[in-house]
């Protein structure tokens, strides 16, 4: 791996990209590139599969929004040798949850050029499009301040909190990476790469890293954690038993957006949704008769109880299950505070290394100590 700057130019970054990104086609060293492409009326950028370079056109990659979480997408494409090389151009939590899907034997790396981008942080799809559609909105300006370590919120509207709380700015397990934070994007962005396949590409120039960057990214990284620790305190606080847990999830509608949202979540029969749960109106009658009341829908602890049990040592706090949740529980704090500890106990950081085991796939005798 060499390191290269790629020129972008005053309010360029998007075409230095698709010129990058139509080389990476043209050259062979893909078949076909999955990227954030906006939507013809701008107000939204979504995962494109690409194959023809002249559809490059409209391609956003570092437009601060995430419609999903990519890595269910790549799973997708991958379930099967997809007898092509698909390059993927991936955030640090999608990039980290697709590691936790080829351990879980749901996806695989052996087809793709996994394209890691630089991350301060993402808005809300719908403040998103306020954004856009608001006539005020500059993504360079944003650009620029976020990569200074600088405010991350605009017009009145912040970052998911999820990004708030996430020192992960750089991508990781990827051939190829994107830089941009602690640099200026409007005059040039940081790739690294093979020195061979960038031979075979124009417009990039061999230079070193730079200090500068490394500093920026450890100030931002430095301050998240502790707002991050700060939030989840707090939150471990607020919900110190099963009662106060209950009524911090009072609000669940049991919609099941957070477990289609989540790209660690890839069960395809789900208990929640099987005949064992569907339940009688002689069962809710009778419930209600032992306790004097129930509350409706049913369940609604246990389902997220569940999912903890089941991807709590695999979250990467990529917070799409609070963004899909109509009802905006704090899932993302509720995943970090119950997986950390999870975590903790095993030693395991999802998403930080391929060859790290998944704790459940193996025993220690030191594991059922008391901690």
């Amino acid at each position: 791996m060499k390191t290269y700057t790629l020129k972008t130019g005053q309010k360029n970054i998007n075409n230095a990209l698709t010129s990058f990104f139509h080389e990476l086609l043209t050259s062979g060293a893909v078949d076909a590139l999955l990227v954030p492409r906006e939507v013809k009326a701008k107000t939204a950028v979504v995962m494109t599969l690409v194959k023809e370079p002249t559809e490059l056109k409209d391609i956003n990659p570092l437009a601060p929004v995430a419609m999903v979480n990519a890595a269910r997408l790549v799973a997708n494409l991958t379930a099967v040798d997809p007898g092509q090389k698909i390059g993927v151009v991936m955030r640090s939590c999608e990039t980290r949850a697709l590691v936790e899907l080829v351990k879980l034997q749901q996806a695989s790396l052996d087809q793709l050029v996994i394209i890691g981008i630089d991350c301060l942080g993402t808005f809300e799809p719908l403040d998103y499009r306020k954004l856009v559609s608001g006539g005020g909105w500059n993504q360079e300006q944003w650009l620029e301040a976020a990569a200074s370590g600088g405010e991350t919120s605009t017009q009145g509207l912040t970052i998911r909190e999820a990004c708030a709380m996430c020192g992960h700015v750089e991508a990781g397990h990827d051939q190829i990476t994107i830089g941009w934070a602690g640099l200026s994007p409007t005059t040039g962005l940081l790739i690294k790469m093979d020195e061979k396949m960038a031979g075979q590409l124009t417009g990039l120039t061999e230079t070193g890293d730079s200090p500068a960057r490394e500093q920026a990214i450890g100030r931002i990284r430095a301050t998240r954690e502790t707002y991050k620790e700060q939030q989840m305190q707090a939150f471990a606080a607020r919900v110190g038993n099963l009662p106060a847990l209950a009524d911090e999830l009072a609000g669940c509608l049991r919609c099941y957006n957070c477990r289609q949202a989540c790209p660690i979540c890839f069960c395809q029969e789900c208990v929640f949704t099987s005949a064992i749960l569907m339940n009688t109106p002689e069962d809710y009658l009778g419930w209600a008769g032992l306790k004097g009341a129930i509350v409706m829908p049913t369940d609604t602890l246990l389902f997220h109880l569940t999912r903890i049990n089941h991807m709590g040592l695999s979250c990467v706090g990529c917070g799409q299950c609070e963004s899909a949740c109509p009802a905006k529980l704090p899932l993302s704090l509720l995943f970090q505070v119950a997986g950390k500890k999870a975590q903790d106990i095993f030693g395991y950081v999802p998403g930080r290394d391929l060859g790290e085991t998944l704790p459940q796939t193996t025993y220690q005798e030191n594991e059922l100590e008391p901690r």
